[in-house]
């Protein structure tokens, strides 16, 4: 059995979580694979322009209604209700990134049907779906930094540096995603789907492996220096890909 800091004190897991053997530095993958859930709101200039004519045809004042719509996700992120259901009685990490994934899949799929069926939603319908999906990406990034902040009470600079870097990180990831798959001038609302669907999917089936967990004894028992210094390597290596592949787009005549 493993410990872990659900509740009061340290008590023992549930069959269930058997199934789910951790150390902390699996939460911390889990952790930063979850932020990738989150960081869709760096995003939404990729779809904007597409999205305009379909959420308000025919208005002189589409653009500025869709900048509107981008700071009420905007706001949804910063609205720091996620906290208070970490904290509660009946919260923790896995509660929240389920709330965090039902938010995410409800206002990401109620834009899809918006604007793949033309339904002519009114602004406040609309306002409240882009708030929906910005709230739940806040909860994935509360489950993932209060819960490496716990697990990692002696190192949380750098726990908290690597597990951050991947909420931002994850805005170029997506974004080569909707250039291989969704640069087509029509298909802006499959890719709402798609982000809906699959942040939904990855959440669910990360939140098994975001818990509290006991520290080890003693504090440095599993070398978190090196493995530390492993996970920055492996930013840095994403950040260079990122980068090289955006020269390659930019500069390749076949791009």
């Amino acid at each position: 059995f493993f410990f872990t800091l659900e509740g009061k004190g340290p008590t023992r897991t549930c069959a269930m979580s058997s199934l789910f053997p951790t150390s902390r530095w699996s939460v911390l993958v889990a952790s930063m694979l979850l932020e990738l859930c989150g960081g869709s709101v760096y995003i939404t200039n990729l779809y904007l322009a597409a999205l305009r004519p379909r959420l308000f045809p025919g208005a002189a004042d589409g653009e500025a209604l869709m900048e509107y719509l981008v700071f009420a996700s905007n706001l949804g992120n910063w609205v720091p209700l996620a906290g208070f259901l970490y904290d509660a009685r009946r919260g923790g990490p896995r509660t929240v990134v389920f709330a965090g994934a039902a938010l995410t899949l409800l206002g990401y799929g109620g834009l899809w049907l918006c604007s793949a069926f033309d339904v002519h939603a009114n602004f406040a319908v609309l306002w409240l779906l882009w708030f929906l999906w910005g709230h739940g990406s806040g909860y994935f990034d509360c489950a993932a930094i209060a819960t490496c902040s716990a697990n990692f009470r002696e190192s949380r600079g750098l726990v908290l540096g690597l597990t951050k870097s991947f909420y931002g990180l994850s805005g170029s990831l997506l974004t080569q995603v909707f250039l291989a798959f969704f640069a087509a001038p029509d298909a802006a609302p499959a890719f709402l789907l798609f982000l809906g669907v699959a942040l939904c999917l990855l959440a669910l089936a990360l939140a098994p492996l975001v818990r509290r967990l006991a520290p080890p004894r003693p504090l440095d028992a599993d070398s978190p220096s090196r493995r530390f210094a492993r996970g920055y390597a492996l930013v840095g290596a994403l950040a260079v890909a990122m980068v090289a592949i955006s020269l390659l787009r930019a500069f390749s005549p076949l791009a």
